[in-house]
């Protein structure tokens, strides 16, 4: 067989090979329209350099259901200026739902402790002399919500403050004492309380007193977050039987302050196994990343992969891939769709938009590849077969 001969099947192996490579890419592509064309590939290769595979499945995700494909969103000033705003609202909705929780006087309740002073009257106030403590001398509210008062009676005082307990005193003390002055006070705060739960150092009951409790309070008497495995940007507050995320960071960054909790609230603080991010693609090192309290940069995430392999990385391609939940009509949970944010850094100046895009939990970070090395991935594909047709042809016709 003459040389000729040859090198033509060879040049067929590789059409056929360049054939099956563009259904075939290696790797991850997104479908992105608003991508860049190549001027200084050939024609022939722009099938493997724009991901036919990609674009079949595109039009198979528009005709799944009728729902729409993912959404790419070039990442632009403008986007950050909506995010921007989205955490401001986010603020005033949470300043909103403060200004409904202002803080209420405390109301005695069963296995509260009162000390009940009557001025000039020891024997009323303290019949067994200064060898009680402050506790011994106080006066347990039973569970009827009654206590026992010489000279007044059996006196109501569940669901009322220390002022209306002190004035009702008072009235049933003036037929035996002459302008009797009384002071209560509460010693012993035991009929409210509310659970704290998940992942702080002292999980367990934490008293309500008259002082107004918030979050931070609570989660700091209960030895603050586990430093490791808390998530210290969610929690879950069971309030009458309805449970609702708080937002943490939303809440303290609005100038409202803190929530307020209330009698048999369930404070549960999850772990950090959620507040993740998965970095992929064209980076020095591929991991997920977890986020510094809730907070993450798409620069953070980059840099805490190492940065991208500049080699073969396409810069034009910095992809975010977040899920977004749907409802159906009926309201309920619909199929899960995504939006694909698309950061062009070619230009350098682009890193401070990366600096400024604020990841979410879960969020995917993808760094494409060039399309000079998808190709010369599909040539390592088909090299060892061109090979072996060489040796081949060679053992059978050139002996």
């Amino acid at each position: 067989m003459t040389e000729s001969r040859i090198f033509m099947r060879l040049g067929l192996v590789v059409l056929l090979g360049i054939l099956a490579g563009c259904s075939s890419v290696p790797g991850i592509v997104v479908d992105n329209p608003n991508a860049p064309q190549r001027s200084w590939a050939p024609d022939f290769l722009d099938p493997l350099l724009t991901g036919p595979s990609a674009q079949a499945e595109q039009a198979a995700l528009e005709e799944v259901d009728g729902q729409p494909s993912p959404r790419i969103i070039p990442v632009t000033p403008e986007l950050l200026r909506e995010q921007a705003l989205g955490r401001q609202a986010l603020d005033q909705a949470v300043s909103g739902l403060m200004g409904g929780n202002q803080p209420a006087a405390y109301r005695i309740g069963p296995q509260d402790v009162l000390n009940v002073l009557v001025w000039d009257h020891p024997e009323l106030s303290n019949p067994m002399g200064n060898f009680q403590d402050i506790q011994s001398m106080g006066r347990l509210v039973r569970e009827d919500g009654t206590i026992f008062f010489p000279y007044a009676g059996v006196v109501q005082v569940a669901g009322k403050t220390v002022e209306e307990i002190r004035l009702d005193l008072e009235r049933k003390l003036m037929p035996f004492i002459q302008s009797p002055q009384v002071d209560v006070r509460v010693v012993g705060f035991r009929s409210k309380k509310v659970y704290v739960t998940g992942e702080v150092d002292k999980p367990g009951i934490v008293p309500v007193t008259d002082v107004p409790m918030t979050i931070m309070d609570a989660i700091n008497m209960a030895g603050g977050f586990d430093k490791e495995r808390a998530d210290q940007r969610t929690a879950y507050l069971t309030r009458n039987g309805e449970r609702r995320a708080l937002d943490i960071l939303a809440l303290y960054s609005g100038s409202q302050g803190n929530l307020l909790l209330q009698d048999g609230d369930v404070l549960y603080v999850p772990n950090n196994t959620q507040n993740k991010v998965f970095i992929l693609g064209e980076v020095e090192k591929q991991q997920a990343v977890l986020m510094d309290q809730g907070r993450l940069t798409l620069a953070d995430a980059l840099a805490g992969a190492e940065g991208m392999n500049l080699s073969t990385a396409d810069t034009r391609g910095i992809y975010v891939i977040r899920a977004v939940p749907s409802l159906t009509a009926d309201g309920s949970p619909g199929p899960v769709q995504a939006n694909i944010y698309q950061l062009d850094l070619h230009d350098a100046a682009a890193l401070v938009l990366a600096d400024g895009f604020q990841l979410q939990p879960r969020d995917l970070v993808y760094v494409s590849s060039s399309g000079l090395v998808r190709w010369n991935r599909v040539i390592q594909q088909i090299l060892p077969t061109i090979t072996t047709l060489f040796q081949t042809d060679r053992l059978f016709f050139n002996r």
